[in-house]
């Protein structure tokens, strides 16, 4: 997801768009219409679940492997989710850098650049949103580019498999697995080329219910 995110950022600002794309979120992370295979009361329960917080903040490491290089690269950091403002992704390693997305904004801030698009000024907002409007639990929103293909709901826990609906998500993802319980603990995207992003989630929390004068500084970035 981080890795997306940069390069979506990148790529949009320098060629206005997208040649390939490295990993979601994410989230992660994904856009639904339920598949006859799909279980639909199964799918609401996974979004009721994941709707019922408004703030969200968790550790995170991304770990996206080339099958070309045959490497893995690690990266890890914190991230805030605050349902009113976006995601935050605060990337710690390797390199230390704030990405911000909202439904208007991608943000991307380091210690010496800055950088920004419109969401709504790219055909790819979808991609940029993806990590937000699945931890909203905003079904509606994820149903225009990927099937459900299996959904399964249980108070220890759920998980969820996607595929691509949409050409260019094709060209891009074979398919996506989410699983988790209260939160989101874990996303798994199969990308073309034999390529794979996988994104862990620890120590989640809902504390403080308000976003600290840190979080909020870097939201305001992205009015």
């Amino acid at each position: 997801m981080i890795n997306l995110l940069s390069n979506v950022l990148q790529r949009l600002l320098q060629k206005r768009h997208w040649l390939a794309l490295h990993s979601v979120v994410w989230s992660l992370l994904l856009s639904f219409s339920v598949a006859a295979s799909a279980n639909t009361e199964q799918v609401s329960s996974i979004f009721k679940q994941l709707s019922k917080s408004d703030i969200v903040r968790a550790d995170f490491e991304q770990q996206k492997k080339l099958a070309s290089l045959n490497k893995t690269f690690t990266s890890n950091g914190a991230l805030t989710f605050a349902k009113s403002n976006g995601v935050l992704w605060q990337i710690k390693r390797p390199v230390q850098a704030d990405l911000i997305v909202t439904q208007k904004k991608l943000v991307q801030k380091t210690q010496r650049t800055y950088s920004q698009i419109q969401i709504d000024q790219s055909p790819y907002s979808s991609v940029a949103t993806l990590f937000l409007q699945l931890m909203s639990g905003d079904e509606k929103a994820l149903a225009k580019n990927f099937n459900v293909v299996s959904a399964d709901y249980r108070p220890t826990g759920w998980n969820v498999a996607l595929t691509p609906k949409s050409g260019l998500f094709k060209k891009l993802f074979v398919r996506i697995d989410a699983q988790g319980q209260q939160y989101v603990n874990k996303i798994v995207i199969q990308e073309q080329g034999n390529n794979s992003t996988t994104i862990l989630f620890r120590n989640q929390n809902t504390q403080p219910n308000q976003l600290t004068a840190a979080e909020d500084a870097l939201f305001q970035l992205a009015k």
